[in-house]
């Protein structure tokens, strides 16, 4: 009697790659924090065997550099591409304003937990500190293009940076309605830039994030 193959799938484990592996471990790292990030407790959550984790990392140290790669990717390069190209002040600092409000593009909770895991982690610091500054040079150099001098453009830069970092610490996304948030944009724009914002820019902006009938 001929041996059938075995054409049953149920025991099969699920194909994944490398990016589903980092894409938990970004989960895990967000929820539980880095201590949490470990190869079992991630084969668990996929369903899969330790073995499949190594067709695509060496080892942890290997999938935590490419959680601090994705991080870098996600954070600091779409706030860098924000201001890149925008020929008017108006459009620049609305594009960060866009970035920091659409957590699809921004993810504070992963900054957060890169912040969190550079307390316990030396090696991480000076990589946290890259970041910050490459993110405050982009902006600052964004100023400087719309004839701020060097000094200014740097400490506005830090002001509006370091002040949406601190809207995100005492998390006030979760306190302060985004409507709310929204009607005070004239006054940030105002305080960050020292410059009044075009009203019909500020109403054009407005009107792509607020309910149909709420405006400036």
């Amino acid at each position: 009697m001929p041996i059938q193959a075995n054409t049953c799938t149920t025991d099969r484990q699920p194909r994944l790659t490398g990016d589903d592996w980092v894409e938990a471990a970004l989960a895990l790292l967000v929820q539980d924090g880095i201590e949490a990030v470990q190869i079992t407790v991630l084969a668990r959550k996929l369903g899969v065997t330790r073995g499949s984790f190594y067709w695509h990392f060496d080892g942890r140290e290997e999938l935590l550099a490419a959680l601090l790669g994705e991080w870098r990717a996600r954070n600091t390069g779409v706030m860098i591409e924000a201001v890149a190209d925008k020929q008017t002040l108006d459009d620049g600092i609305l594009a960060l304003f866009s970035v920091w409000t659409d957590h699809s593009r921004f993810d504070p909770q992963l900054d957060q937990a890169i912040r969190d895991w550079a307390r316990y982690a030396d090696d991480l610091r000076p990589v946290l500190q890259a970041e910050d500054d490459a993110r405050v040079a982009a902006i600052s150099g964004f100023f400087q293009r719309h004839d701020y001098e060097p000094t200014e453009a740097f400490i506005r830069a830090r002001i509006i940076y370091f002040t949406q970092l601190s809207y995100y610490a005492l998390n006030m996304q979760d306190q302060e309605a985004p409507e709310q948030r929204l009607s005070y944009l004239s006054a940030y724009f105002m305080g960050f830039t020292g410059r009044e914002i075009d009203p019909s820019t500020a109403e054009k902006y407005l009107r792509t994030l607020l309910p149909e009938g709420q405006g400036a």
